[in-house]
């Protein structure tokens, strides 16, 4: 897990970010996602106008095959433990490389009068297999990211 303690001195975005999502047979390669930098600012609250700016590097084993191709997505912690959302498709970017760097932007504005929205605000990237028209299964995803206020 990672925290961005916001009003403290520094962000803990130095921190090793990346990590497959599923269980890795020894030998097999694991697609893989990592946070490169965020814009969120130390000592910063978010507020309904952020717009979360992230860069990221993602890397699909060779295994992953998909007819409906592949996609990096932000998702948002609910107030149901296991469940993450995000609204329409702002933070879903489709990928055609099988590893990059890419940028995504999503404003606050489109979850933060959600109730469902957990706090502190909490959100994960992940990188994603489609399996079909309006589905997919995750294949790795970042530790989650939790911007708190510093005490």
């Amino acid at each position: 897990m990672t925290r961005f303690l916001l009003g403290g001195t520094a962000l803990l975005h130095a921190l090793a970010l990346g990590g497959p999502a599923r269980q890795q047979l020894p030998g097999q390669e694991a697609s893989s996602i990592t946070l490169l930098a965020i814009n969120q600012p130390p000592c910063t609250v978010p507020t309904p106008h952020t717009v979360i700016k992230a860069r990221l590097a993602y890397h699909l084993a060779e295994g992953e095959q998909s007819d409906y191709g592949f996609a990096v997505s932000i998702k948002f912690q609910t107030t149901t433990p296991g469940r993450t959302y995000s609204q329409g498709q702002l933070g879903i970017r489709a990928i055609t490389r099988r590893g990059d760097t890419l940028t995504i932007r999503y404003p606050l504005a489109a979850v933060w009068a959600d109730a469902r929205l957990r706090r502190p605000i909490t959100c994960y990237f992940y990188l994603h297999r489609n399996t079909g028209p309006g589905r997919s299964r995750v294949v790795a995803q970042t530790p989650a990211i939790i911007f708190q206020e510093c005490q």
